[in-house]
């Protein structure tokens, strides 16, 4: 089902591992650089605590970082999903936003390959982008561009043809037969130690965040906070779909926190100048 991911990888390894070395250090410095343009946050300081945070509280940094498997299924696949949320959370953030250039012609392509990346991201972004197409017109009560509407039906078709492909159902008949209630035990211990292991630090230090900047500083999430919360949920809650949650499968959930992360501490030091020493010792 990840064809594009898949095919990405064979090309990778053709180039040789010093190619490859090279590469996935590009990915990852655009990586952490798009996290920024999301989070509002466009400065060095914000782009290397960035980086630290993406090797501090990976799961797994050899498996989806280090092996070239896993840098084209979870760090490269992760650029272009960030790029689509992109696109569409810029038109919350501000009204006077507008469209950039040639987007009716690239968005189709870029919303396909978001949803076509893997089984947890790619239907969460789909789901955002309906989200934020339904806030813009009932909260926002603006009209919807077309390309918003074709960017979220090329990912909802992505979304599809990975989850449905037939690699899929071939590994789960390879898989042992269970119970119903079997398998219903099983999959919400992956889920649970997949938010109490794979996560915990994420999750904690985005929690603490949030609780310092809205019960001391008496400051309100904006919407866009409040989207990438819900696509966080939903990329991790659509893993109860798959047998098997490994801890590298976590990676986008844990990049959006550590957007989440980004915005609202930048936020904290803009306001509180004299804790921005304790970034810099810790």
């Amino acid at each position: 089902g990840r064809i594009i991911t898949h095919g990405l990888l064979q090309l990778t390894l053709m180039m040789g591992e010093l190619f490859c070395d090279f590469l996935n250090l590009f990915m990852t410095i655009l990586l952490v650089q798009i996290m920024c343009t999301i989070s509002g946050r466009k400065n060095l300081f914000s782009f290397f605590t960035g980086f630290t945070l993406v090797i501090a509280l990976n799961a797994n940094i050899k498996m989806s970082m280090f092996w070239q498997s896993g840098a084209a299924n979870y760090l490269y696949s992760t650029v272009w999903i960030l790029l689509f949320l992109w696109v569409y959370l810029r038109h919350i953030q501000s009204t006077e936003k507008t469209s950039l250039p040639l987007i009716h012609l690239w968005i189709p392509l870029l919303g396909l390959i978001t949803g076509w990346s893997n089984e947890n991201m790619g239907p969460a972004s789909f789901v955002l982008s309906v989200i934020v197409i339904g806030y813009i017109h009932i909260a926002q009560k603006r009209k919807i561009p077309i390309w918003m509407i074709t960017g979220s039906l090329f990912c909802l078709l992505g979304s599809a043809l990975v989850i449905l492909a037939p690699g899929n159902f071939v590994r789960v008949s390879c898989l042992p037969k269970e119970s119903l209630i079997q398998s219903l035990y099983n999959r919400l211990l992956s889920m649970l130690c997949a938010g109490t292991e794979y996560l915990f630090g994420s999750v904690l230090f985005l929690v603490l965040i949030i609780l310092w900047y809205t019960i001391f500083l008496k400051e309100k999430l904006q919407p866009f906070h409040w989207m990438l919360i819900i696509h966080a949920l939903l990329s991790y809650g659509a893993m109860c779909l798959s047998p098997h949650y490994p801890d590298r499968a976590t990676f986008g959930t844990m990049v959006v926190c550590i957007i989440l992360i980004l915005s609202i501490l930048m936020d904290i030091f803009e306001k509180k100048q004299c804790l921005r020493k304790y970034i810099y010792l810790f």
